[in-house]
């Protein structure tokens, strides 16, 4: 993959504050992220790759509708970076094509950017700056340029290629086609004609791509956006069935238990109790990372 030709929208630096957690917090993935936490500690889970712990300084990358699990493990905070596009063409500017940098038969692996002191202190003053209402459209830029001049200084081509993979790779407008329809197709041959293959075809290069059965990774999304829904949305739970097209409340029913142990009334019930706070906006079990 190429980065984007037309000019991507300049990146946004957001800082979130996290409470300690009981139990995994499903995170909202609604558009792609760079994340590094600044103090605290957290695990995160990705689609089908074990739990991460993530500590002071460690950088990961938030994928647009992929499913992500935290468990905030100390009070925690951190910053996202919004809008990947534009630092991914600043690497591509500053390395040349990443892809290239890439062994043979890479096969990626879901790791953390390991902490470097120079830049958690650069983005510690991002924070300060933020805190005391100061960021601006010039500043974001100004911070963008300076981040992509520490990363390609303190961190080895390889290291940016292997950390960016799922965005540059080959695979990209397949792995995209997925996330984007997954959850709104009836099956896997519908799923498949989307993507103009064979179903044969389609299971075979899903599985190199994501390292699970494609019925298995759909299933556990399924679930995650279902669970998402059932504990951030005021939605009816027949309303929630039809979005996920799941026939009826019973059988929504019956596919909680399975994946939960739950009712979804229980869920809904469970999350009310618990509620996850951003931005002074509860939203129970439903986090922007």
């Amino acid at each position: 993959m190429t980065p984007p030709e037309s000019n991507p929208v300049a990146p946004q630096f957001i800082v979130r504050n996290y409470d300690t957690s009981q139990v995994p917090v499903y995170v909202d993935t609604s558009t792609p992220f760079f994340f590094v936490l600044l103090e605290g500690e957290i695990t995160v889970a990705y689609d089908s790759f074990p739990a991460l712990t993530v500590h002071p300084g460690e950088c990961l990358m938030v994928m647009r509708h992929s499913c992500y699990r935290m468990t905030v493990v100390k009070p925690s905070v951190g910053i996202r970076v919004l809008h990947t596009d534009y630092l991914v063409q600043n690497f591509y500017r500053r390395f040349g094509n990443l892809t290239d940098l890439l062994p043979k038969g890479f096969d990626y692996e879901f790791k953390a950017l390991p902490a470097i002191p120079a830049i958690l202190r650069f983005l510690e003053s991002v924070r300060l700056a933020i805190s005391d209402g100061r960021s601006s459209g010039r500043l974001n830029n100004l911070w963008s340029e300076v981040l992509t001049e520490m990363t390609a200084s303190y961190y080895t081509p390889l290291q940016v290629a292997r950390f960016l993979f799922p965005l540059i790779a080959g695979d990209y407008d397949f792995r995209h086609m997925v996330i984007e329809n997954s959850l709104s197709v009836k099956d896997l041959p519908e799923l498949a004609a989307l993507c103009h293959m064979s179903l044969s075809t389609f299971k075979r290069r899903f599985k190199r791509t994501f390292h699970s059965s494609a019925h298995s990774w759909i299933a556990a999304r399924k679930a995650h956006f279902i669970y998402s829904e059932i504990v951030g949305s005021r939605k009816t739970f027949v309303e929630i069935a039809e979005q996920f097209n799941i026939s009826s409340s019973a059988y929504l029913t019956a596919f909680c238990k399975q994946h939960f142990g739950m009712t979804p009334q229980e869920i809904r019930r469970h999350g009310q109790q618990s509620p996850v706070v951003v931005d002074a906006t509860p939203i129970h079990n439903a986090v922007a990372l």
